[in-house]
């Protein structure tokens, strides 16, 4: 009897951890969003990895500048001062890690052409990663209204337009428009409605870019705070996603 007991307790522990830990491992950190924010003065990288990865954010790179998270722990290659794990599922986690910028380097970024720019994510044991850093300034920061599980966003013409675009950074949600057409005439104070599906939170104060152009080359950029949690399993598809490419 006390040998099938222990058989049974091995099983359901085995099986507890095929359900639990991966199925898919991870080449490399799987780079969520990195943004700039003007107001709080940071830098936030959010990332996939698996559990048992102790690697984090060594430095995020811009040409030839490379701006580092403080690690007062002497542990020049493990966690930061400002490590946060902000989500774990199916043995991945979602990590956020942030540097805290001088007015020299605040000076910098806002010197920045654009809203958009190219960077490097190095971790300690991976070849840096390249994507996009967002530009967060605080005078284009916007109300949005929750709609059942979307967001909505009303943007008002400042003076007569063509809408030509309406597109988003650094998301993964979905934006529709209620009733538009594009190209979308508006005159000063008319409006058009941006629907926001899937506004999901990918680090702890993640935002929206929104960017709006027009057929004269005008370019209008809003954000706005994402607030929806990630759903059960969302890691795990992301990971899989990733791993496709």
């Amino acid at each position: 009897m006390k040998k099938w007991i222990i058989i049974l307790v091995v099983i359901i522990i085995a099986l507890g951890t095929y359900f639990a830990w991966p199925k898919t491992h991870l080449k490399e950190p799987v780079v969520m969003s990195v943004q700039f924010d003007e107001a709080a003065k940071t830098l936030a990288v959010s990332y996939i990895v698996e559990q048992d990865d102790s690697t984090y954010v060594m430095e995020i790179a811009h040409d030839t500048k490379g701006f580092y998270p403080p690690r007062s722990n002497d542990n020049w290659d493990g966690e930061t001062d400002y490590t946060q794990v902000l989500a774990k599922q199916n043995g991945y986690e979602l990590r956020e890690d942030i540097v805290e910028l001088s007015d020299d380097q605040l000076t910098y970024f806002l010197s920045l052409e654009g809203r958009v720019v190219p960077v490097d994510i190095s971790f300690e044991a991976y070849s840096p990663i390249e994507t996009i850093l967002v530009l967060l300034l605080k005078d284009e920061a916007v109300e949005v209204t929750k709609k059942d599980e979307a967001l909505l966003y009303t943007f008002t013409a400042p003076e007569d337009i063509t809408i030509d675009s309406i597109g988003h950074y650094d998301s993964v949600a979905s934006i529709f428009f209620e009733e538009a057409e594009f190209p979308l005439v508006l005159t000063r104070g008319q409006s058009v409605d941006v629907l926001i599906h899937e506004p999901y939170k990918l680090s702890s104060h993640d935002e929206l870019l929104l960017e709006i152009t027009t057929t004269k080359d005008q370019s209008f950029t809003k954000h706005f705070r994402l607030t929806q949690s990630i759903p059960k399993g969302y890691l795990k598809q992301i990971v899989n996603e990733a791993n496709v490419e």
